[in-house]
């Protein structure tokens, strides 16, 4: 069974990007509503395409290439397609302590580990807008059941 598709979203109000479901929600960054009219950047398959999508989506025009080659000269497409998004965020979920909570250091190390080049805090980022964890603190969240 495959993943559903993935949506990168404009906010008309802050004009940042977001990985969402569907067109109508709320933005993370801002938190406008989006009210389904918003601007669809692009249409992705797989959540490790999203972060890469969503990346560069927020980047300045000017750098997006140079990022892109970066990106590509890395071995995280690669990684995010053998080790799903879904067993990283299981196997973080049982790193977290007894009350449910991660630190972004465990989420580096993790992620090193596993040999996968991905940013944590934009793994953790595309797991709060999925609604799999709340952010506590710049460094820190907590698993939803």
């Amino acid at each position: 069974m495959s993943e559903q598709s993935w949506l990168v979203i404009r906010c008309k109000a802050c004009l940042k990007c977001s990985g969402q479901r569907r067109q109508k929600g709320r933005c993370p960054h801002c938190g406008s509503p989006l009210d389904g009219s918003s601007e669809v950047v692009k249409v992705c398959q797989s959540s490790g395409e999203l972060l890469t999508e969503v990346a560069l989506a927020n980047t300045p025009s000017e750098l997006r290439d140079e990022l892109r080659s970066r990106l590509s000269n890395t071995a995280f497409e690669h990684e995010a397609a053998t080790l799903s998004m879904r067993a990283l965020l299981k196997k973080l979920r049982n790193m977290a302590d007894l009350d449910g909570v991660i630190s972004l250091a465990t989420v580096s190390q993790h992620l090193g580990a596993n040999n996968v080049d991905a940013p944590p805090d934009g793994l953790m980022e595309q797991a709060e807008l999925e609604g799999l964890v709340l952010r506590l603190s710049e460094t820190r969240w907590m698993f939803l059941e």
